[in-house]
């Protein structure tokens, strides 16, 4: 009998508590409830990690590229009797190949008493077949794990990987970009300054292993860079404003090599330098950007002569070896010098259509040492140009998920000596098709 008064005054109690009868009870929900807390001090996607004053953005991308060259015949060698021979592989062939990517990013970002600090972290997987995995185009697959970005930002400082500070322009095609693309950045110390009307000023220590184009042998085997030796120096002054940016790049390097038992060892200096101008073109349309880009290298090809990727190099020449910045003499090291002009158009048909147009130019000059001997593609060659423009098509069914085609045609002509060191000039040129599907998220 007492337990049942208990409840009775038990529920009693809580009925008035609630100011309700006892009908009311049954119909009751509990309200939900958010471990999620919105920040909006830093744009859209950012919540609060739940216990702390830290805003975190997660997001990520799934992409899937398919690429095509048609097939024709192509120069793969030279014969003894100083003759161009024919392709002895699949050159003919018309070829295609697959990639796959997931990428993943973290942004964290606190408030402190000296300014914001952000920390960054991106991943990328990817699965690649083909000819997006082999300049041949052979019958093989790879699967790859790479870190795209890692870096602490305070007070001004980088430290970490992060963006490359020379390249100005954004890659607009799918494949790497002609003007100088570099996808997992560069290892830094930077600082940047922010300045007063729009301007600022970033100067980099950074690891030249992360950009750097390799070297020919002409003459010399053995040798190595030195890891150790003095960083390279990269910076840029950037002025932003409504109607677009300017920015002057730099970049210096000091290139030594060594041989195991100290027989050879050179150094030479190396430098970059370029300007890119951004303008924006609401007048065309809202969100339509012109980029013009320009730069020149001594010993850094890597900044203007990366024309298309190694994959698209083969599928218009199998002479291009244009990539060196540097040959290996017995006499010391000789740079390669280039320059290149490249412009490209962004353009919105509607808020679910747009399009890239794009094309460039290069030149590069290969110094004594690569010209002193039967071209062989290593230590070798001859001076290069290739021109090429192309466009891409690209629908926005909805926010973040794009489907797009692209067409690109380019032209190489070398100077290819045979082993009677006679010089004569080798032209090739082919389209490449990609198609891709992209979900950002």
């Amino acid at each position: 009998m007492m337990h049942s008064r208990f409840f009775l005054w038990s529920t009693a109690a809580l009925i008035s508590a609630h100011g309700a009868n006892a009908a009311d009870l049954p119909s009751r929900k509990a309200e939900p409830v958010s471990f999620v807390r919105v920040c909006s001090a830093y744009g859209a996607g950012y919540f609060y990690v739940p216990g702390s004053d830290t805003c975190l953005r997660l997001s990520g991308r799934v992409r899937a590229d398919y690429m095509f060259i048609p097939g024709k015949t192509t120069y793969n060698g030279i014969n003894t009797a100083g003759v161009p021979s024919l392709a002895t592989h699949a050159d003919a062939q018309h070829l295609h190949g697959t990639e796959m990517r997931a990428r993943f990013a973290f942004d964290a970002r606190t408030p402190t008493e000296y300014g914001t600090v952000q920390t960054v972290a991106q991943f990328r997987f990817a699965r690649k077949g083909g000819v997006l995995q082999n300049a041949t185009g052979s019958l093989n697959t790879s699967t790859s794990i790479d870190l795209e970005a890692a870096y602490v930002r305070f007070a001004g400082f980088t430290f970490g990987a992060a963006k490359d500070n020379f390249v100005f322009m954004d890659p607009k095609i799918f494949g790497d970009a002609y003007w100088g693309s570099f996808s997992k950045g560069a290892k830094q110390i930077a600082y940047t300054a922010v300045l007063p009307e729009g301007f600022s000023a970033t100067v980099a220590l950074q690891d030249r292993i992360d950009t750097a184009k390799s070297a020919g042998s002409a003459g010399v085997s053995g040798t190595y860079e030195v890891y150790s030796s003095l960083p390279q120096i990269n910076a840029n002054v950037n002025l932003d404003r409504s109607w677009g940016s300017i920015q002057l790049s730099g970049a210096y390097s000091n290139i030594a090599l060594n041989k195991a038992d100290n027989s050879y060892d050179r150094s030479k200096d190396a430098f970059a330098a370029g300007v890119g101008l951004k303008i924006n073109l609401p007048v065309l349309a809202k969100g339509d950007v012109l980029w013009l880009t320009t730069n020149y290298s001594d010993g850094m090809s890597e900044y203007t002569a990366l024309f298309l990727s190694t994959k698209d190099e083969r599928g218009i020449g199998g002479f291009f070896s244009s990539l060196r910045s540097y040959v290996t003499t017995p006499t010391g090291l000789q740079s390669v010098t280039s320059w290149n002009v490249a412009a490209a158009l962004d353009h919105f048909w509607s808020p679910h259509y747009r399009s890239s147009f794009f094309g460039s130019f290069a030149s590069l000059q290969a110094p004594s040492g690569a010209t002193a001997g039967a071209w062989n593609g290593s230590g070798f060659f001859g001076d290069a140009t290739v021109w090429n423009a192309g466009a891409n098509f690209v629908w926005v069914p909805t926010r973040n998920f794009e489907i797009g085609a692209e067409l690109i045609f380019a032209q190489l002509k070398q100077d290819v000596r045979a082993s009677t060191l006679t010089a004569f000039n080798r032209s090739d040129s082919n389209w490449t098709g990609r198609l891709r599907v992209e979900r950002n998220f």
